[in-house]
């Protein structure tokens, strides 16, 4: 049938409410059958009305991703190719398209229309409000989720008949009207939010996050994505309101959480950073972490994240300086040679003695060091574990493997493990018990959606200012100049940029954001100039017999231990030439799907982006 992929109406006549993943204590229902409910009585109960929303929430609120920057340069999976998007071939819309689904859209729809209705013999105008404020949120959010992706979309404000056929047939708005609407949807919920809910109603959208969403929106929207001519008015916008987000935030409650790492354990009210987040608590709600963790103290699909050279040299080190391999020769102070490497033993111990004990504190909060704590029980009482290598033909083993006497495979591209998804304390049987808050908005994304946006109109040092904050949170040295934190040398429009190219990959990695930067920025350079997944091997210095007579109690810490090892620069992980970076630059919008295309378009290619072969216009 010719639809949108919508909900037949007739199904919405019963409800069937998904158990509350989030830390709504609202949403339980005092009526025994929980699965087939008359919608007349939906909607003449609060309880009722609440667990309808959450249902909504269930559906939109975003969790973790095993995959996340695995479509960049920074993080790639444990398998032995590149996807063919990285590489550039056999790209069509076919491959690339995106299908709309507006049965969340049409759900959203069908509350609002009915919350017009309820008396506030049910609920009180301030708690309708409310309730409406939200459903508002997630349309927007959900439109965002589109737009962002494909330009314009059909704008569908009410819910549809199936019966009739020619209403369902909605053709494309433009990219201006759907902005023009999910910033109204925002602006509605902004005015009707509470500042923040009390603790019976933590983890619903309030006045602060939708503030902060809206400027992550409106900075969008001011990228060069969107914004090709670069119109300093689009900035002044986005600045003002990232501004207002974060005031406001900021004097009701939320601020940055004093420990970096206990944004992703702290749960409740107590967590005074996440903003929209997804709450997980074993055995009501949870996720597996065998995807995070190496192959040898877990089960499945393991390694699906692990951090290459780019990642890794994102984080400044403890001083500020940048050791980055995309910086240019102004902003350096310590840029990475690896050719170096393997011509100066003094420069190459230097280099692994900087990435075991002298890196921002949040490297070592986000990424596992060889031969040092690992929060599993896996690992025997007393012994550190040790992701470095062995060298052997043809290429490396994993000293793990021969520690815990594991034949998990010879290699995991990478001697450094992702540790934000990572919940401490279980063993192997256990490691499908995940439980760290899957957070997809918090107070330092903000401060850098700030910064970006003050730089790009014209307030250079309160960007620096911005990040500074960041930085002093992560426990950088200040040092010297007049900002600090070694931010002084990026003290320019340009320098903000190269900045927080970095600095976004550092603060936000394993949150699922380089590929959406990448694009609004419309740089794929940098990776195509990689050619290949690279990374840096922390390496024994003998053979593999000589590492199974190695003491496991030893940590890479110390500096005579550092002595049996160095670093390896691994120019191509994947160890086959096809897997070579080459993202197209000429499709930055995604494609409308050949099933939307053919269902709800008639295949009209007016509908379809002009980048594949349509005429449709995103950036209008």
């Amino acid at each position: 049938m010719n639809n949108l992929n919508i909900i037949k109406k007739s199904g919405r006549k019963f409800l069937t409410l998904s158990v509350c993943v989030l830390a709504l204590s609202s949403c339980q229902l005092d009526y025994e059958n929980k699965s087939a409910i008359n919608p007349d009585n939906v909607w003449q109960n609060e309880t009722m009305i609440q667990a309808y929303l959450t249902d909504i929430y269930s559906g939109m609120v975003p969790g973790w991703s095993s995959t996340s920057d695995t479509d960049t340069d920074l993080t790639t999976d444990s398998n032995d190719s590149m996807s063919e998007w990285l590489r550039g071939v056999n790209i069509s819309a076919s491959s690339r398209g995106v299908n709309f689904d507006y049965g969340i859209i049409d759900k959203i729809n069908y509350l609002l229309e009915q919350m017009e209705t309820v008396p506030e013999s049910v609920m009180a105008l301030k708690d309708k409000d409310a309730v409406v404020a939200q459903a508002k949120f997630w349309r927007a959010y959900r439109y965002w989720s589109y737009v962002k992706d494909l330009g314009g979309v059909p704008l569908i404000l009410k819910s549809q008949d199936v019966n009739d056929l020619p209403s369902l047939m909605v053709k494309r708005s433009s990219t201006s009207d759907c902005m023009a609407q999910i910033l109204k949807d925002l602006d509605d919920a902004i005015q009707a939010l509470p500042d923040r809910w009390s603790s019976a109603d933590y983890g619903r959208i309030d006045k602060c996050a939708a503030m902060a969403f809206k400027g992550r929106v409106q900075m969008w929207y001011a990228s060069k994505l969107f914004n090709r001519s670069n119109d300093k008015g689009r900035w002044e916008t986005a600045y003002q309101t990232n501004k207002a987000a974060l005031e406001y935030a900021e004097k009701n409650g939320y601020k940055l959480m004093d420990k970096f790492s206990d944004i992703w354990l702290t749960k409740g009210k107590s967590n005074t950073e996440a903003l929209i987040f997804r709450h997980y608590k074993y055995p009501d709600t949870y996720y597996d972490m065998n995807q995070y963790l190496p192959e040898d103290i877990t089960h499945g699909w393991a390694c699906r994240q692990v951090p290459q050279t780019p990642q890794l040299l994102a984080f400044p080190l403890k001083d500020g300086s940048s050791m980055a391999i995309y910086e240019n020769e102004e902003y350096k102070s310590q840029k990475l040679d690896v050719n170096r490497l393997s011509t100066d033993a003094a420069y190459n111990a230097d280099i692994l003695d900087k990435l075991v004990n002298e890196m921002d504190p949040r490297f070592y909060d986000s990424y596992s060091v060889p031969g040092c704590d690992f929060p599993s029980l896996e690992i025997p009482a007393g012994q550190y574990f040790w992701t470095s290598y062995v060298k052997v033909t043809p290429f490396y083993k994993a000293m793990s493997n021969i520690q815990l006497e594991r034949n998990a495979g010879t290699t995991h591209y990478g001697s450094f493990f992702p540790l934000k998804a990572i919940t401490p304390g279980l063993n192997n049987a256990d490691s499908y018990k995940g439980e760290n808050n899957a957070i997809c908005l918090r107070l330092g994304e903000v401060y850098l959606n700030l910064a970006e946006c003050a730089a790009e109109a014209g307030h250079i040092n309160e960007a620096l200012g911005y990040v500074a904050a960041i930085r002093k949170r992560a426990g950088i040295d200040k040092g010297a100049g007049a900002i600090g934190y070694g931010l002084d040398v990026y003290n320019t429009l340009e320098g903000v940029r190269r900045l927080l190219y970095n600095e976004r990959a550092a603060e936000l990695s394993q949150e699922n954001f380089r590929y959406g930067d990448l694009r609004r920025w419309m740089n794929f350079d940098n990776i195509n100039a990689q050619k290949h997944y690279n990374n840096l091997y922390v390496v024994f210095n003998g053979d593999e017999e000589e590492a199974g007579k190695f003491d496991w109690t030893r940590t890479l810490e110390d500096a005579e231990t550092q002595k049996f090892f160095h670093i390896d620069f691994v120019p191509n992980v994947k160890q086959v030439e096809v897997s070579t970076f080459n993202i197209s630059t000429k499709h930055w919008f995604g494609a409308i799907g050949d099933k939307t295309m053919g269902a709800n378009f008639d295949n009209d290619m007016s509908q379809q982006n002009n980048e594949w072969g349509g005429s449709f216009d995103p950036l209008k």
